[in-house]
């Protein structure tokens, strides 16, 4: 395996917490994990892109070994320390690849940086109404009636729930790493984190009226763009991933038969297709 450097840096009085491997002088690609993972979740892929390319990979604030934002955290704050860790880290051009909540994060640093976002990779990362199936329908709910709601919000926050999220799709769930699900656990279960992520679950909702802006962006920078998803995911439904097309009509999608964690399966295919967007774009 490539040797990656596990450090943290300190912004907006936060130490957030960093995966980098590969030759910094090389172009880069900043990963954005999803909900309730850590960059821990993209080992393989840095392990596999970082021989060619500057690979990094970032903990947003109270996930993995990143200190919580203090107050009720936001997507706003979220995307705000994570540009910002960007931004510290000397990054100047770089592809952006977002899985779940990489979406909210890394469209909101999109907009800010523009022209420095100089490719997408969209990984189960949704931007469009099409693409929210029916394993978002228990936030819906929720949103609709917050005390009824609550049970199963609870029951998502449990060993038993981020264990379904690792799985959700999986075209074998022997093939995927059961110590994820224990270590997105550990987190959950600190002093006062299942209530901070309750409140980004929360939030969430204030991402589908931001669509509009995200698309706009995708239709005006016409960045180069991999769609490439688990088709199995009941959270975000393959019409997420070919809508993209409807914005950047050179955008390639895959649809590849896994989950909503689909590097757990797809390594391999999704580091091929995302080194060749590197190239395209970078050459």
């Amino acid at each position: 395996m490539s040797a990656i450097r596990h450090h943290s840096v300190h912004v907006e009085d936060l130490d957030v917490f960093v995966r980098e491997a590969g030759d910094s002088t090389r172009p880069t690609l900043v990963c954005l994990p999803g909900y309730p993972s850590s960059t821990r979740a993209y080992v393989r892929l840095i392990d596999r892109l970082a021989t060619d390319w500057h690979v990094v990979a970032i903990d947003y604030p109270g996930f993995g070994w990143s200190q919580p934002l203090p107050g009720t955290p936001t997507f706003d704050r979220l995307a705000a320390v994570t540009g910002a860790t960007i931004d510290a880290l000397g990054i100047e051009d770089y592809a952006l690849y977002m899985f779940d909540f990489g979406a909210p994060v890394g469209f909101r640093i999109a907009l800010r940086h523009d022209r420095r976002v100089r490719a997408i990779v969209t990984q189960n990362a949704n931007a469009y109404t099409d693409g929210l199936g029916p394993g978002v329908a228990p936030l819906a709910a929720w949103w609709a009636d917050e005390h009824a709601g609550r049970a199963a919000i609870d029951e998502f926050l449990s060993l038993a729930g981020t264990q379904a999220q690792w799985r959700a799709g999986a075209r074998d769930v022997e093939h995927v790493d059961p110590d994820h699900a224990l270590a997105d656990q550990r987190v959950l279960d600190l002093p006062a984190r299942a209530e901070y992520m309750r409140a980004l679950l929360w939030d969430y909702q204030s991402n589908p009226p931001l669509y509009p802006d995200w698309q706009t962006w995708l239709r005006t920078r016409r960045p180069h763009l991999l769609a490439i998803w688990g088709g199995n995911d009941p959270f975000f439904v393959p019409a997420g991933a070919l809508a993209y097309q409807r914005d950047v009509p050179a955008a390639e999608v895959v649809l590849l038969d896994t989950g909503h964690f689909a590097l757990e399966e797809e390594a391999d295919e999704i580091a091929a297709r995302v080194g060749a967007l590197l190239a395209a774009t970078f050459a």
